[in-house]
């Protein structure tokens, strides 16, 4: 979003009001809106997906106002809940704000971000003829927590008066209106009062590495974003704002234990078994209430499985594992707070930043060598594993393949910006196809298996039974014939990723520091 506006200013503490209004008189007749003024609360997604979309959104009260960031233009204003506490677009009433809402946020929740007092003025600059050839705002805006103020000069032009546009400019430079500002300056400045800034969050891992560091240098960078994540989702996990919070804090957990796993000999082995068990722990922490996550997004897509007679018996079913995920969330946000396990992360930490580093066989070893080695392996893994399967294959071994490829994965993240970006991204792209369908099959498997559960711990006898009993027979049925699918499909995708060009691509891309793994 562009944050400077070439017809915003910053207005001098010297200029007063009544003396740029009297020298604009000379030229125009000046029309005043009221005055106005509202405290409004900044509201986004944690990973600021109005934002990268070129909204901003505030509320003042239960009234919402979207705009364009770029022209701080009005789109939608609205009524809605006060954000007194995270919200999401469904709980906005009907209407224009959250059918533009929904499908921008999805998933996840709006939170409170920065509160700026805004008081201001609209004026409209008027000719002979009493037409508006321009429009001109004088706005002060006050970002709570900071003692300083910032006064600001918009001007808006009126389409065919450009003329007239070029010399109120010429008035407001003669008045010492010169230093061009931000009309988000009051915004930007409130969220840096709250550590934050536009942008400062995404999900995705993207780290530019230094191609000449060491191995060591490289995997501690690495290390630290990771930790980095884990440590800024920890409050929206142990709150339960939304579900991408447990989402981000488990993948990036699983990053940090497979990078251990993947790169061997760079810290001290005692060192890198430690915390290979301590984030397995953290993991495994996770894992149930992300498990009942994954059920609950997809309730809707299930019961559209199902004929209109079956739905009341999934809804019964949905409706229990709503109330396990609150049992098993409050485990986990107890679980989060345990002096013992935040203890695991301050060491990590400490370990990452210690001075007195001691040796590793390949701590030393230039980075993009030792990442080649590592890739390459790991794609001869994925080849092998791949070529083996077909149709009577068992899902663990589906599973196995799964793994092995979230592992090269991981390993082309970790080391992608050592390499030319066209042509990882040409390798990523296969490979995300490949694990697509394996990570949905995995999860057809072990959806499968919960519901066979399920089924097996309930008694015979009541009506509700009966009806849950016959939804989940139905639901096994429909995710049985869709996994059946996937095998075909996966078959397509991997010959994609072994293709000529793909093989001939990775190869020149790592296989020259193979020979000496």
């Amino acid at each position: 979003m562009e944050q400077l506006g070439t017809d915003t200013w910053s207005l001098p503490d010297a200029l007063q009001l009544d003396t740029l209004l009297s020298a604009l008189a000379r030229e125009f007749r000046c029309a005043s809106a009221p005055e106005y003024a509202a405290r409004v609360v900044y509201a986004d997604s944690f990973d600021w997906r109005l934002y990268q979309q070129g909204y901003l959104l505030h509320s003042h009260g239960s009234c919402w106002t979207l705009y364009h960031g770029d022209s701080c233009a009005i789109t939608l204003q609205q009524g809605g809940p006060e954000l007194k506490s995270p919200c999401f677009a469904q709980d906005f009433p009907p209407g224009q704000l959250r059918e533009m809402l929904e499908p921008i946020l999805g998933i996840r929740c709006l939170l409170p971000l920065a509160t700026v007092s805004l008081s201001g003025r609209q004026f409209r600059l008027l000719n002979q003829d009493d037409k508006t050839v321009a429009r001109l705002v004088v706005e002060r805006q006050q970002p709570e927590g900071l003692d300083t103020a910032f006064r600001l000069v918009r001007l808006f032009p009126v389409r065919g008066y450009t003329q007239e546009l070029a010399r109120t400019r010429r008035i407001l430079e003669d008045n010492g209106v010169l230093q061009i500002a931000s009309p988000l300056i009051g915004f930007v400045e409130a969220c840096r009062v709250i550590g934050r800034q536009p942008l400062d969050y995404t999900s995705k891992f993207s780290l530019e590495l230094d191609p000449d560091s060491t191995a060591r240098q490289a995997m501690t960078r690495i290390y630290q974003a990771l930790l980095d994540t884990i440590t800024r989702n920890l409050p929206g996990v142990v709150n339960d704002w939304d579900s991408e919070f447990l989402h981000d804090l488990r993948v990036a957990i699983r990053r940090t234990r497979s990078g251990l796993s993947l790169v061997k000999k760079v810290l001290p082995e005692p060192v890198t078994e430690r915390f290979k068990r301590d984030f397995g722990l953290l993991g495994g922490l996770t894992g149930p209430t992300r498990d009942l996550d994954v059920y609950l997004l997809n309730q809707t897509n299930y019961l559209n499985r199902l004929p209109p007679a079956l739905q009341p018996g999934l809804s019964a079913f949905f409706a229990d594992l709503t109330l396990q995920r609150q049992v098993e969330q409050t485990k986990l946000a107890r679980a989060l707070r345990a002096k013992k396990n935040r203890a695991i992360l301050t060491a990590w930490h400490r370990c990452l930043h210690r001075p007195d580093r001691q040796p590793a066989p390949l701590a030393e070893t230039p980075v993009k060598e030792l990442a080649s080695r590592i890739i390459f392996r790991r794609y001869k893994r994925v080849l092998r594993d791949g070529q083996a399967l077909n149709a009577a294959t068992p899902d663990s071994e589906v599973h196995r393949l799964r793994i092995e490829c979230k592992k090269l994965r991981y390993a082309i993240e970790f080391f992608s910006s050592l390499y030319p970006r066209e042509d990882i991204q040409v390798v990523v792209r296969h490979l995300k196809k490949l694990q697509d369908i394996l990570g949905d099959f995995n999860d057809l498997s072990v959806q499968q298996d919960m519901l066979r559960q399920t089924l097996e711990k309930m008694g015979a006898g009541s009506r509700r039974d009966l009806a849950q009993a016959a939804a989940l027979g139905g639901l096994m049925q429909s995710l049985f014939l869709e996994q059946r699918e996937l095998r075909d499909h996966f078959a397509e995708a991997f010959d994609l990723f072994i293709d000529q060009e793909t093989t001939t691509l990775v190869h020149d891309l790592f296989r020259k520091h193979e020979a000496s793994a």
